[in-house]
């Protein structure tokens, strides 16, 4: 087993930017989600360096689950996308993982935002300000939804986590590597009176909202500003049952040591790298997320940059 570089999967949307696609040199317009890490049944990247070049994660999870996953359970996989936002994303909530498997035939949605770019100004929705559902909705039927939604200002370096069950929304002209459980459950509380391609409202889910939203939420952004390294230094993000997420400002290379228990999920979220891995020579490009098999023997990322590690316990 070895570091394993996938296939990004482009996903069109009705508020895409275009500013991943083009710091990529990628042709497709419109596309404001790309699936970096993923075997969901949605979207399944597929590996495209060494030996397994060509299975998806997927395949590969079907056929040597121990040596992919180590002790980590399989439904407790995590999943990685870019969001590329030109314009405001719905208002939405997800539900955990208990309604999930009741209702979707799928995984709860706890999640996490690490802001690459933002416009001067840019905000996310993250919660409400106020907890009395009889009030919310109200104002779902009023159309008055925005002046209860909690804004929080967001610059590059920027990290948040989402909980199952808070309302939130990524905001125009913020590019944002989502790190969260492995689900694709969504449920649309409010987006804006928009149109869809055909001219027709979007569908919104208010019962489902209603049944899973916990508007007592609250979250706390972790500023991490983006500063000439001269050493190399750790920061855990967050330490949860869901996830854990920990940033490292590497200054000329940085080691991880594989215990055999878990997988990571490694992001390059500063500039163009190279990992080393038992004799590999491995590019690792900005905004690349790579996925290393709980079985793989320890690695190594050479390079100034920074990079996000997102694991199980």
């Amino acid at each position: 087993m070895y570091p394993f570089r996938l296939k990004p999967i482009y996903d069109k949307t009705i508020w895409a930017n275009d500013r991943l696609t083009t710091m990529r040199h990628e042709a497709q317009t419109g596309c404001g989600t790309c699936w970096e890490i993923s075997a969901h049944p949605h979207a399944q990247n597929k590996i495209i360096n060494g030996d397994y070049a060509g299975k998806t994660l997927q395949e590969l999870l079907d056929e040597k689950e121990q040596e992919m996953l180590g002790k980590v359970p399989r439904q407790r996989l995590l999943r990685l996308a870019f969001l590329d936002a030109a314009d405001n994303l719905s208002i939405q909530v997800h539900p955990d993982d208990a309604y999930a498997h009741e209702h979707e035939h799928d995984e709860g949605k706890t999640e996490s935002w690490y802001i690459l770019e933002a416009d001067e100004g840019a905000t996310l929705v993250a919660g409400t300000t106020i907890a009395d559902k009889d009030v919310l909705y109200q104002a779902v039927q009023e159309n008055t939804v925005e002046q209860y939604v909690r804004r929080i200002p967001v610059k590059a370096g920027d990290f948040v986590c989402i909980d199952a069950g808070m309302l939130h929304a990524l905001g125009k002209g913020i590019l944002a590597l989502e790190i969260g459980e492995n689900s694709n459950t969504t449920y649309r509380f409010y987006d804006y009176n928009r149109k869809d391609a055909n001219g027709n409202p979007r569908p919104l889910h208010i019962q489902k909202s209603f049944d899973v939203a916990d508007f007592a939420l609250v979250c706390t952004p972790v500023h991490s500003p983006l500063e000439k390294v001269q050493e190399t230094k750790e920061k855990m993000l967050v330490e949860r049952e869901e996830f854990c997420v920990k940033l490292v400002d590497i200054h000329a290379s940085y080691e991880v040591i594989m215990d055999h228990t878990k997988f990571y999920c490694v992001s390059n979220v500063g500039q163009d790298a190279e990992i080393i891995c038992d004799g590999m020579h491995i590019p690792f490009l900005y905004t690349e997320s790579i996925f290393v098999p709980a079985a793989c023997k320890d690695f190594t990322i050479l390079g100034d940059t920074r990079v996000l590690l997102s694991y199980v316990k």
